[in-house]
């Protein structure tokens, strides 16, 4: 069984970004996205979350844009001068005590929005760099018993049995903003192993917000129209992948049962099925002919047993009849 969680990062960054993530998800194209809770599309990204509860929605932990959602003077070493987070460029030090402070407060903010998070993963990847971000965020993961995006390059931390949290088999970490994306994530698709995988992604439109946040502009509109693509559901479907989140991964895991598991149309639909039971359900005419066949068979099994029964009823008679001639 193939299953897929294609991920959105940067759900919240801003309303154009919110309006790109949900718009790939309409079409089919992701099944899963991660809230920034201290940016400025926050309040935005919630709401739709509200109106598409099929879509899974992580915690995008974020160390590197804006400002913390902890008191600035609890973690000074995660801040510059002017109150803000050290950009990822900055070779600075981060204290691992100060990195669980802002990891509860940004964990609170998501639980007090009315959802609860999927997964874990990190802006800019900062787990998969630096080993106290993912020490911090594989406890409070395996602590909440939710998913945690798969390290490419596990470091010596993930050698603790108890700081490996529930993860997909392999995850890709790619870009598809180039004339060739579409046909890279098609390959992707076509090559998909066994297992469960996730392909992260970064679509969303350019606004005001965006363009004052990120450097990653123009290239959020272009993998938007690679996910937006009829393309790509119809090949997931025409390969029957199934299309999951990670609030899902471990049922997918424990029930793999194959579904058709892309919609694309109107905001009601969702392209992922929940687990289904692994019994399948008969059309009226199959139960119908079923029924029939059933009928039939009582039917002649009655036959056999009078015919069964008859000869020994006979034999009986003609015993009492020689002995009364007696």
């Amino acid at each position: 069984m193939k299953q897929l969680i294609i991920n959105a990062d940067d759900f919240g960054l801003s309303p154009g970004v919110n309006r790109g993530i949900i718009e790939a998800y309409q079409a089919g194209g992701i099944s899963s996205t991660t809230l920034m809770v201290n940016m400025p599309g926050f309040t935005d990204a919630v709401r739709l979350a509200h109106l598409h509860p099929e879509l899974g929605v992580g915690l995008h932990f974020n160390l590197t844009y804006g400002r913390p959602v902890s008191d600035v003077g609890l973690v000074p070493s995660l801040v510059q001068k002017d109150g803000c987070f050290h950009s990822i460029s900055e070779n600075s030090s981060r204290e691992r005590s100060e990195i669980e402070i802002e990891l509860s407060a940004q964990w609170d903010r998501f639980i007090a929005s009315g959802l609860y998070p999927t997964h874990l993963d990190a802006h800019h990847h900062l787990h998969q760099v630096l080993p106290e971000v993912y020490e911090a965020m594989a406890q409070l993961a395996v602590q909440e018993n939710i998913s945690m995006r798969r390290l490419q390059q596990p470091h010596l931390l993930c050698g603790n049995p108890d700081l490996i949290p529930i993860q997909v088999d392999q995850v890709l970490l790619d870009t598809y903003d180039a004339d060739h994306g579409l046909q890279k994530l098609l390959g992707y698709l076509h090559h998909l192993p066994q297992g469960s995988t996730e392909i992260m992604c970064h679509p969303g439109y350019v606004d005001e917000t965006l363009q004052t946040l990120s450097k990653l502009t123009l290239e959020r509109e272009s993998e938007l129209a690679v996910f937006c693509n009829p393309a790509v559901s119809k090949i997931i479907q025409g390969l029957g992948i199934r299309m999951i989140h990670y609030g899902l991964l471990e049922s997918a895991v424990k029930e793999p049962i194959p579904t058709s598991s892309i919609a694309s149309g109107t905001d009601n639909a969702s392209p992922v099925e929940p687990v289904q039971s692994l019994k399948p359900k008969k059309s009226v005419s199959q139960r119908k002919s079923f029924g029939k066949r059933k009928l039939k068979f009582h039917t002649l099994q009655r036959r056999k047993g009078r015919q069964r029964v008859l000869p020994r009823i006979k034999t009986r008679i003609a015993m009492r009849k020689k002995e009364k001639n007696r």
